[in-house]
């Protein structure tokens, strides 16, 4: 008998023949997936382990009812995997267990019923696996010993790597997430070429070729002025960033003021560094998906025309063809789900850039579509640019994960900012500590020397009415105001544009996250035509502004937030020194004062006593970044690991749970696409086919709006928000999209961009 590992369904969900050559054999696959999983883990020092992963992970496909499965896709509920996971426990191998476990449903808690995710604990599932509740569970009758011999029979011996007792603790989870990012990602990758051998050619990505593109990027900037002080400086920085190259791999700092080119200076640094430690891949990871566009359109102008289109991935947060869990669990062998599945993101690009969500909440996740992506990290050059603060309670397993990855899985990590977190005060809070090397050979310097502001702070006893601040930003021809949530940049921006409507139409814009990325770029475009050209332009805008966006106002007014936001606006003024005088920002307390709560609110509490206690300190230099981060980050002790949840949960193989509390951003966004420009085709297409192709799924977040729970439940009750299928997570707008403000429906939960 043959044994088949997957087949394929017609148009109207009956299984093709077999001899339609869709029919794939369970031997041939798990030969593959062992082989792909074992080359992915070789870096790391897992490829036995993720061998033998391969090799069970379908065991229970050897069972008579999923052989009919495939025949009639009515038959359903069989469990293919939890014997694999059982072998492999029965082994030794604790890690593979979880690997197996996890590959369709999700990595499960090690001795804990998981109650919001319906995960059946580990030690638990293998305990009725041995009794005889065992086919209630498959779905099947046979025993191991049966499974066993029929595999037996079809392949080579199982890889038979060395037993070890897994400990529980913090290192052991990561490692187990990287296990399970080869033995998903190989998994998917063999079923495409199967299914969809034209869409796997092109997965076939260019090489990082980091001389190459090195030499790309110094013929970029040797394009730029060498004149004035300021090209002189960045010059400097450049030449740091090459000479820093040189050094091991490790983890780094990168200290320079806005205006200072650091963004491509960090690049000539990986790139250099690639060349010299023969890395394989550079990750970007940007804190807001608003200039995630624009840094990865300026690498794209670079590198495209000599590497081509798929040399830079651009991947956002919350933007993948997500499944709902119980689908899956139902019957994995769906057809559409499958492609939905394979439409994944495995960051198999030589430049890619992301998110601090998309990157920390994939480095603690415990799903497929999360955890694919992260064995690719391994022997890359990771850049945090414009890192700025992290939640203070996740700060601990946040960056005890990037000590991690520096030391067991050879990546070299570069935190890169004007305001450099002191870390260090954190650092008895962090596995391993906190001991970067900094990059840059005078920061304070290069910050003093790029001096190009002066921020004035009004005082408290004056709080700013909307309808008065607009008065007075209609006074100045050219203007940024930036504040702190959605509903405020809406109500100044109506207040403003009525001011100014009349006499200068056109000249007033509005920018939040309540724009799809494209429409938002599409504005920006105009802006800076405006800026040039010298026309009235007054711009009301969240704080999705504030770091890597390239805009240049001569006064600028910031709503009081923390205090590396304020300094990151004020790098939005005079930012090329085009005056001699320095630019004016006028830091003001709206009467209004909200923000976006979490983190950022954290923040800016502390922001605000520290400017109590230090009325005259100077803004703009390191020492008083320093100074303010130390009293942010001075308070974690070395108990605050255990205090911080994700570290908490992963010391105990606890993932849904570790999962759960790394989240970044506070709460879990629900994407949905808009029908502005190419977004009315990819929705059209979504509703026609009942799915998209890996690249529309790569365009998808140029068009989607974020949205929070409340605001995300309200809308679907109203009928504005409509999913085409419900086993695919895609959801579409179907309220009104407005010119200038974009989502115009009643922002319910106002603490967002």
């Amino acid at each position: 008998m043959i044994y088949y590992a997957h087949t394929a369904e017609d148009e109207n969900g009956k299984p093709l023949p077999e001899s339609s050559g869709k029919w794939q054999p369970l031997r041939e696959h798990l030969t593959n997936v062992a082989e792909l999983a074992a080359g992915f883990a070789r870096s790391f020092d897992l490829a036995d382990h993720a061998a033998l992963a391969g090799a069970l992970h379908d065991l229970g496909k050897y069972s008579r009812r999923f052989q009919q499965r495939l025949h009639d896709a009515s038959v359903t509920g069989v469990n293919h995997w939890s014997v694999g996971a059982k072998e492999a426990h029965a082994r030794h191998h604790l890690e593979t267990a979880f690997a197996i476990e996890g590959h369709h449903t999700g990595m499960p808690a090690l001795l804990e019923n998981d109650e919001e995710t319906g995960l059946e604990a580990l030690k638990e599932r293998l305990k009725r696996l041995s009794g005889p509740t065992s086919a209630e569970v498959n779905g099947f009758s046979e025993s191991m010993v049966e499974l066993l011999g029929r595999h037996a029979t079809e392949n080579t011996s199982l890889a038979k790597p060395a037993a070890t007792a897994a400990a529980l603790d913090f290192a052991t989870a990561l490692r187990i997430r990287f296990l399970f990012s080869c033995l998903v990602d190989a998994d998917f990758l063999d079923t495409e070429k199967h299914f969809s051998p034209d869409q796997a050619h092109l997965r076939a990505p260019p090489l990082l070729a980091p001389q190459r593109a090195l030499d790309l990027l110094r013929l970029h900037l040797a394009g730029r002025s060498s004149e004035g002080a300021v090209n002189q400086l960045r010059r400097q920085l450049l030449d740091d960033c090459l000479a820093a190259a040189a050094k091991p791999p490790g983890l780094f700092s990168l200290t320079a003021p806005t205006g200072s080119g650091k963004t491509l200076s960090g690049l000539a640094f990986a790139l250099a560094h690639a060349v010299a430690s023969e890395r394989r891949r550079v990750v970007v990871v940007i804190p807001y998906t608003s200039i995630i566009e624009q840094t990865a359109a300026v690498y794209r102008g670079i590198f495209e025309p000599v590497f081509g289109p798929d040399y830079v991935l651009e991947h956002h947060s919350a933007v993948a063809p997500r499944e709902r869990r119980e689908d899956v669990a139902r019957d994995a062998e769906d057809d559409r789900l499958r492609r939905a599945r394979l439409a994944q993101e495995n960051w198999d690009a030589p430049l890619v850039v992301t998110t601090n969500v998309q990157f920390f909440e994939s480095l603690f996740g415990h799903k497929p579509s999360q955890c694919r992506k992260l064995h690719n990290i391994a022997q890359s050059i990771v850049l945090f640019d414009e890192v700025q603060t992290l939640p203070l309670r996740l700060v601990p397993s946040l960056l005890s994960a990037v000590n991690l990855l520096v030391k067991e899985y050879g990546v070299t990590a570069v935190f890169g900012t004007a305001t450099q977190p002191a870390f260090t005060a954190a650092a008895p809070a962090i596995e391993g500590g906190w001991k970067p090397t900094e990059i840059s050979s005078r920061p304070r310097a290069m910050a003093e020397a790029l001096r190009r502001t002066h921020i004035h702070r009004r005082s408290d006893d004056q709080p700013a009415r909307w309808p008065d601040l607009a008065d007075e930003l209609s006074l100045h021809r050219q203007v940024l105001c930036v504040v702190n949530v959605r509903q405020h940049a809406k109500n100044l921006f109506i207040a403003l544009r009525e001011r100014c409507g009349s006499e200068e139409p056109g000249s007033v814009f509005h920018l939040s996250a309540s724009m799809c990325a494209a429409h938002r770029q599409a504005k920006l475009a105009e802006i800076r035509h405006r800026m040039f050209a010298g026309e009235p332009c007054r711009l009301v805008s969240t704080q999705l502004i504030e770091a890597g966006v390239d805009v240049d106002f001569p006064r600028v007014f910031r709503a009081l937030g923390p205090l590396d936001s304020l300094v990151q606006t004020a790098g939005r003024c005079n930012r090329e020194g085009r005056s001699a005088e320095p630019g004016e920002v006028t830091v003001f307390r709206p009467e209004d004062h909200r923000m976006p709560r979490g983190p950022y609110e954290q923040a800016a509490r502390i922001t605000e006593s520290f400017l109590a206690d230090n009325p005259g300190a100077d803004l703009q230099l390191p020492e008083t970044y320093a100074a303010y981060f130390e009293r942010l980050y001075g308070t974690l002790g070395p108990d605050e690991k255990n205090k911080d949840p994700a570290y908490a949960a992963s010391a105990k193989l606890h993932f849904p749970a570790a999962a759960r509390a790394c989240s970044v951003v506070g709460q879990e966004t629900r994407t949905v696409v808009v029908r502005w420009g190419d977004g009315e085709r990819l929705v059209e297409r979504f509703r026609r086919e009942k799915h998209l192709s890996r690249d529309d799924w790569r365009l998808v977040h140029r068009f989607a709006v974020n949205f929070y729970p409340t605001e995300f439940l309200a809308a679907r009750g109203r009928g504005e928000i409509a999913q085409p299928i419900p086993e695919i997570e895609f959801y579409f707008w179907n309220g009104t999209y407005d010119e200038e403000l974009g989502v115009t429906a009643p922002l319910l939960n106002h603490f967002n961009l």
